[in-house]
């Protein structure tokens, strides 16, 4: 069973950023868990920082940006002060992706919550380079964020697609979970190639029990969609954009492989494109990707 106790919240301070911290706030207070909001200092690995390199602007430039995280973390305490939520926030050093997924899994964070553009501004169907790393290596699910949220937290109800692969399935037991927290809705959606129309029979047999996914599986009203289309992640998109999904839940994965230095085609796609929140999850096959996780030397936290 999938429970979220625990968030972390990745901020390059960002009003996008802020918008994936808003809809953590609200999953937080609304299922009582704690927030960790994470602001990663890329100096270290920028070339003066590399060379480490200490003259008087080089101090003055270390100064300024303590400062202005402290300014940042104070604006963003501020704004929790109507949410029931236990908040701490730190600042660590190195590449954001690397630090991210290092983090994520010394504390076994149940969620990593971030924003599918930052600082850059980019386009919105593109996202950013952040966010692509994080969702393709962290063994943590992912929730992408593009837009502020609407529902303040509540989540109505959740789509989540399968290619009905052991791969595809791994994101059942993390629907059903939502959907049962939330009494909500579950869609359980499969896309079949246009040359190859399968019945929904046929599909119903393939489906595995949703009990072997989720103990509790009764308790959940859901529906099998079926549908066919040359590009899933167009069906996908579009069903929940019709149906005004709450959150879709997908593996990172499907029946084509399970390779950690990638992710699905139509994973990809639905993180770009989606203005519902996405929730990415890999397969337990998948180990740490990072051999020497950070030590409790090199951070640096924010009280």
């Amino acid at each position: 069973m999938y429970e979220i106790r625990n968030i972390l919240v990745p901020t390059d301070f960002s009003y996008h950023a802020d918008d994936a911290l808003e809809h953590a706030m609200n999953m937080g207070a609304r299922l009582k868990a704690n927030i960790t909001v994470l602001h990663v200092d890329e100096y270290a690995v920028s070339p003066l920082g590399a060379r480490e390199i200490d003259d008087e602007s080089v101090r003055a430039y270390k100064k300024r940006k303590a400062l202005f995280c402290d300014e940042q973390f104070a604006r963003i305490r501020e704004g929790m002060k109507g949410y029931t939520v236990s908040v701490n926030t730190m600042v660590m050093p190195g590449r954001s992706y690397k630090v991210i997924v290092e983090e994520s899994e010394r504390k076994e964070y149940d969620l990593i919550v971030l924003a599918t553009r930052g600082l850059s501004h980019l386009a919105q169907h593109l996202i950013g380079s952040t966010t692509e790393r994080v969702v393709r290596l962290s063994r943590q699910p992912v929730l992408s964020i593009q837009q502020a949220p609407k529902r303040d937290g509540v989540i109505g109800s959740v789509l989540c697609p399968t290619d009905l692969s052991p791969a595809g399935n791994a994101a059942l037991s993390y629907g059903i979970s939502i959907a049962r927290q939330s009494h909500a809705r579950l869609f359980i959606q499969y896309i079949s190639e246009l040359e190859k129309p399968e019945s929904r029979d046929q599909l119903l047999k393939q489906l595995t029990p949703l009990t072997e996914h989720h103990p509790q599986a009764d308790d959940v009203d859901w529906e099998l969609i079926c549908d066919r289309d040359v590009e899933p992640s167009n069906s996908i998109i579009r069903f929940a954009e019709d149906r005004d999904v709450s959150v879709i839940v997908m593996s990172a994965h499907g029946r084509k492989g399970l390779r950690r230095a990638y992710i699905g085609n139509n994973t990809a796609e639905v993180v770009r494109q989606s203005t519902r929140p996405v929730l990415t999850v890999r397969h337990p096959f998948h180990r740490r990707i990072f051999s020497h996780p950070l030590t409790e030397q090199s951070r640096s936290p924010i009280p």
